[in-house]
């Protein structure tokens, strides 16, 4: 009876227990796989031809027909579980390549719809198929994560953190989320009002309407009802006495003036050039800026007072800022205007605090400025505006030709090589070299000797043999190898060097790139008096001791690291020779670019005007592509 009740429950259990049926419509062959590896490993499964029959069997009606295809002239029940496996992989796991994939992870970025812990998970998902190195995955998360926040300040926040794991990163996200939420009631804070207005219709300030406590007489957050200057004025709405209209909670509906709101900016939020225009009115030239949002023209009290102070008469209508406060005016004027050989009298505004000239709607439909004119304008700036850039540039590049100069610079600070405590120092002969070779090797040791790399020398205790490196351009790099005795002998400068993602997130928000290219970086560095008899050179002219700091020795790339020093400099990141500026702005980037310039005049090095790039729009970096969007 115990018998009969075993072979009664075995067959149960494993009609009981079945893996998923694979259909490519409903599951990722990888996917798959990795189910059904799980079921057969938890039923004990170890035979092979009871994998590949029971894989059969889990086998969807297309997959079995495409397996009894793939595998004649055998049938499938001929065949091992590890042909079957292979042959259903080739024909349905997925196909990628990796450095597509990467490009595609780095450009990933947050849906609106996708939460923080969504976004990471989808991160997360989409490595699998970039194949990072282990000792890269974290920082690659780390900087997809953040490069790809569509909350620009959860993003700041992030880049300001010393943060090393993907978790903490996520965890740093979600609490700054979090308090940001909590104090979503906050009004947005309207930037610096440093002059440029703008005219936009009061129903688009209504989008910007907060929930603080506001003064119940202008709508202004800042103050009490009791300080406002607008609390005896008469509503032009209601015609009460005690608030302007914007704030009126009448329905009323009058013919009486809008109130138009004026939005400032600062210079640094105008993403594109401004249109200039420039008009004559009452004799005087102007450079306005053209504005099709402005209703009215304005113009700065100082363009006023050159004219001589003419009498103004008072404004009618109340104009405010975008963040509701009533922008404060001098008067109205009717001047004589002309432009294009018209001449006109219309309205001018002038401010009463600095700000630009605003060609407005009034004007531009009365000087008749079309699509065409308009068009003309828009290119002849256009012209100005990259002309101004290259000048500048240019003016830039004059200021610092020093550092431009050919031949190599001479860094004001020296290295020193550390040698272990007893070593023994080892002496290499000279490897033969292929007499094709030779010429070009002599004129090489010539060229580092005058320029001072190089000292020929009779007797040394160290010495090693060098190796020739062909160049894409046909000539030639003498390098010598150290690793014959030298770097093997040294105590390593541990000086660490960045981690790409701390580079990248440096770069983030930039809009142009800078690459600045060192000539033959290393040779730059003095070694001191010690240090250059454990840098001996045997060749077949003899031997050359080395006065600069050679490539292949093991702590150059150190030394170097700590020697150029351009921490701390906005916009800038340096992996050991590769320099890129960037900035948010040009003027920002050129700022950037002049103190990177004085910085390397200042410790003495040249750089490649030849190899450099200026004001890109992208640039390779680390094996990445760098841009505007982020890092592909």
């Amino acid at each position: 009876m115990p018998t009969n009740r075993s072979t009664v429950e075995q067959p149960a259990r494993s009609n009981a227990y079945r893996p998923h049926e694979f259909d490519p419509t409903s599951y990722d062959w990888d996917d798959w796989e990795i189910l059904f590896d799980t079921f057969i490993d938890v039923e004990g499964i170890t035979d092979d031809n009871k994998k590949r029959n029971l894989l059969i069997t889990a086998l969807g009606v297309q997959p079995f027909k495409t397996l009894i295809s793939v595998c004649k002239p055998k049938t499938p029940n001929e065949c091992s579980y590890q042909e079957i496996i292979q042959k259903l992989r080739i024909n349905y796991a997925r196909v990628t390549f990796s450095s597509t994939e990467r490009i595609k992870f780095f450009a990933t970025r947050q849906d609106s719809s996708q939460t923080l812990t969504d976004f990471a998970n989808s991160l997360r998902d989409k490595t699998v198929t970039c194949k990072f190195p282990n000792d890269f995955y974290e920082n690659a998360l780390i900087t997809a994560f953040v490069g790809g926040l569509k909350n620009d300040h959860v993003r700041k926040h992030l880049m300001q953190q010393n943060l090393e794991t993907f978790e903490q990163t996520l965890n740093a996200a979600r609490i700054f989320e979090s308090v940001l939420i909590q104090g979503s009631n906050d009004r947005n804070d309207v930037s610096d009002e440093l002059a440029v207005m703008k005219i936009q219709k009061q129903h688009k300030h209504a989008k910007n309407v907060h929930h603080k406590m506001v003064c119940s007489s202008c709508g202004s957050p800042d103050h009490l009802r009791s300080q406002c200057r607008f609390r005896h004025v008469t509503c032009h709405k209601c015609n009460k006495e005690g608030h302007i209209s914007k704030v009126c909670r009448s329905h009323t509906n009058t013919n009486h003036n809008k109130i138009n709101t004026i939005a400032s900016v600062t210079y640094e939020q105008i993403k594109e050039h401004p249109i200039h225009v420039p008009i004559k009115i009452d004799g005087f030239n102007v450079l306005f800026d053209l504005d099709t949002g402005s209703p009215i023209t304005v113009i700065d009290k100082n363009i006023w007072i050159q004219m001589g102070k003419p009498i103004l008469k008072p404004i009618k209508s109340v104009y405010n800022s975008f963040s509701g406060h009533a922008i404060p005016l001098k008067g109205e004027k009717i001047v004589k205007v002309n432009y294009n050989d018209q001449e006109l009298d219309l309205q001018l505004i002038v401010g009463n605090e600095n700000c630009n000239n605003i060609l407005g709607r009034n004007w531009i439909n009365a000087l008749h400025l079309n699509e065409t004119t308009l068009d003309e304008l828009i290119n002849k700036n256009k012209v100005l505006n990259v002309n101004s850039k290259i000048t500048n540039l240019k003016h830039l590049i004059h200021t610092y030709n020093d550092i431009f100069k050919e031949g190599l610079g001479c860094c004001k600070m020296k290295a020193h090589l550390y040698v272990k405590s007893g070593v023994i120092p080892k002496f290499h002969k000279p490897r033969s070299l292929p007499f094709a070779y030779r010429q070009v090797v002599e004129t090489n040791l010539n060229r580092l000797v005058h320029e001072g790399v190089l000292t020929s020398v009779n007797v040394a205790k160290w010495a090693a043999p060098i190796v020739i490196v062909p160049k894409p351009n046909g000539k030639v790099r003498i390098c010598a190898d150290f690793s014959t005795g030298v770097n093997q002998s040294l105590d390593i400068d541990q000086y660490p060097l960045p981690k790409p993602n701390d580079l990248f997130v440096v770069l983030n928000g930039g809009t142009k790139f800078s690459k600045i290219d060192f000539s033959e970086a290393y040779l730059q560095v003095e070694l001191d008096e010690e240090s250059k008899e454990l840098v001996i050179i045997n060749t077949h002219k003899g031997l050359f001791k080395f006065n600069r700091l050679p490539f292949g020795i093991a702590s150059a790339p150190s030394i170097f690291q700590k020697i150029i020093m351009l921490s701390g400099l906005e916009g800038t990141v340096c992996y050991l020779d590769d320099i890129i500026v960037t900035g948010k702005t040009e003027i920002e980037h050129l700022n950037n670019l002049n103190k990177v310039f004085s910085r390397i005049k200042e410790y003495g090095f040249h750089i490649n005007q030849g190899k450099c790039s200026f004001l890109q729009n992208s640039v390779e970096y680390l094996g990445f592509v760098i841009d505007k969007f982020g890092i592909h």
